[in-house]
């Protein structure tokens, strides 16, 4: 009987084991499940952190408010995009252009999923395109806006003034899509100009009467750090508040920067910090840059042109990204 009742004992320390067990393994999987939900629940929370972008460089994200580091717009609510992928034809009237006489530049968007369709492009900065044309050596400059007409083209006229190599720089958006870059070459016959070469900076130009020096916050500019630049500008030595601009294409002011070397394009814009206009970007390759910026001052545009050394920067430089290396301090 006292091993029956030592058998029953044990038997009932085993119940109370197993019941144990069981309540530990309970407990251990309702905490795994409402840590992975915890877990889940949080991912799904980072990943809307970053729910506003730019419209022209869509690979810059952040939040409502920000302004993207690359051109200075503000970023926009991302919508859905679609994966179209985009063309935008580019041709002339004439075919085959001549210096000194008008030619019709004609450019239509083409939908490569669907190419007989009509592509619609949104506005960005007061226009649906903004064309640039550059001769090859980069001494000429030209900001166009085709405009739209009833055949789904976009046209505009122009008269090249020498005959050489051009390069033009398309700039839209298709409507529900991302920003979209067509870079073509074309041929002007007639006679060419001698070919500037650009080395030595040029960090001052002047326009009737209205000059514009850049100064870089970190003292240089160099490659793969962002760059904070600011343009001071002056008439007749007086220093005129750049707050005072008025604005030109929905901004104080806009940037083209185009290598000399491999013709590789940026498009930015500028803020007012103190009484300066004040410029970010960051570039990818080092070298000599041609830069122009356009303002508009007391009803009059101004284009004014640099030339900028681009030195090969460190990839780990704290500055990249981030906005403590530009000196704020203004007096000069």
């Amino acid at each position: 009987m006292k091993y029956v009742m030592n058998y029953t004992h044990i038997f009932k320390g085993m119940k109370k084991s197993i019941f144990i067990l069981v309540a530990a393994v309970i407990t251990t999987v309702f905490a795994c499940n409402n840590s992975a939900n915890h877990s889940h629940s949080h991912d799904n929370h980072s990943s809307h952190a970053h729910d506003f972008a730019c419209p022209m460089h869509p690979e810059i994200d952040g939040h409502e408010g920000d302004k993207c580091s690359k051109c200075g717009m503000p970023l926009e609510k991302i919508k859905q995009v679609n994966e179209t992928k985009f063309r935008m034809d580019i041709a002339s009237e004439p075919a085959q252009i001549e210096a000194g006489k008008e030619v019709t530049i004609q450019l239509k968007p083409i939908n490569l999923s669907n190419e007989s369709a009509l592509v619609p492009l949104d506005v960005v900065h007061e226009k649906k395109i903004h064309l640039i044309a550059v001769s090859e050596d980069l001494s000429e400059f030209y900001h166009l806006h085709p405009e739209y007409n009833a055949n789904g083209n976009y046209e505009m006229k122009m008269t090249f003034p020498s005959g050489g190599n051009y390069i033009l720089y398309a700039d839209y958006q298709p409507s529900g899509a991302t920003h979209q870059l067509e870079k073509k070459n074309i041929v002007v016959s007639g006679k060419p100009q001698p070919a500037q070469n650009f080395e030595a900076s040029k960090l001052t130009s002047t326009d009737n009467g209205v000059a514009l020096t850049l100064r870089s916050g970190s003292g240089s500019f160099k490659t793969n750090q962002m760059l904070h630049i600011d343009g001071i500008l002056t008439k007749d030595g007086a220093e005129i508040d750049a707050s005072t601009l008025d604005n030109y294409l929905g901004t104080k002011a806009h940037i083209v920067l185009i290598n000399m070397n491999d013709k590789s394009y940026e498009h930015i814009h500028a803020d007012v910090e103190g009484k300066v206009l004040h410029m970010h970007t960051d570039l990818s390759t080092p070298g000599i840059y041609r830069a122009w910026i356009q303002f508009m001052y007391k009803g009059k545009l101004h284009t004014t042109d640099f030339v900028i050394d681009v030195e090969q920067g460190d990839a780990n430089d704290n500055d990249r990204h981030s906005h403590d290396g530009h000196d704020h301090n203004h007096q000069h």
